[in-house]
């Protein structure tokens, strides 16, 4: 018996009422599935002009907001220039509460990799930036996401010979949280890889 194509099962899953979790984990594992070395590529590409972006001011800023007690709803981005710069989003899968990456995020890894040594990007460097949802306590959160950025910094230099000059990592816990008025939702957690500049 042939076996269905994924998007064919979320269809089916979607119109039988599937819990709307189970039919999340469905749709990240297609997409993630379905990205392309060229996909990731094109979003990295189109750098105009260096940002000014200092990785460890950016880590002190977080960590110092992080200790106030400012509501997700009103918090305005705390690096808005990210916003701006070409960048492609990620969902790496890591053991619950660990910076443990899962196997079956390697072919993710492997796929950013791969981008990483097109071409065009090649004079480039990269943010690896990661993000949690609002629960839980927000320093928590914070370090949480630096260690989590931090593997997928070391897994790029280390697995897939990525320069080090060429990947920085930072931890933004809830602080810059995709979606706000949902500080709880999945898309809140994911990872950016972003074009900070041309290597000097």
């Amino acid at each position: 018996m042939r076996s269905m194509p994924m998007k064919t099962i979320l269809v089916v899953a979607a119109l039988a009422g599937v819990a709307p979790a189970t039919f999340a984990a469905l749709h990240s594992a297609y997409a993630q599935s379905a990205l392309s070395t060229n996909d990731i590529a094109d979003g990295l590409k189109g750098l105009e002009t260096t940002p000014n972006i200092n990785v460890a001011t950016l880590r002190q800023q977080a960590l110092a907001r992080a200790k106030t007690q400012s509501s997700a709803l009103n918090r305005p981005p705390i690096a808005e220039q990210l916003f701006k710069l070409p960048q492609f989003t990620v969902e790496i899968q890591f053991n619950l509460d660990s910076a443990i990456i899962r196997h079956e995020s390697y072919r993710t890894l492997g796929r950013i990799a791969d981008a990483l040594y097109h071409p065009t990007l090649l004079d480039y460097k990269f943010l690896v930036v990661g993000h949690t949802d609002a629960t839980g306590k927000r320093e928590y959160n914070l370090n949480l996401s630096q260690k989590r950025a931090d593997a997928i910094q070391e897994a790029l230099i280390t697995t897939f010979k990525i320069s080090p000059q060429r990947v920085q990592a930072v931890g933004l816990g809830e602080e810059q949280l995709q979606d706000p008025a949902n500080p709880a939702a999945a898309v809140n957690r994911r990872v950016q890889i972003v074009t900070i500049g041309k290597i000097k």
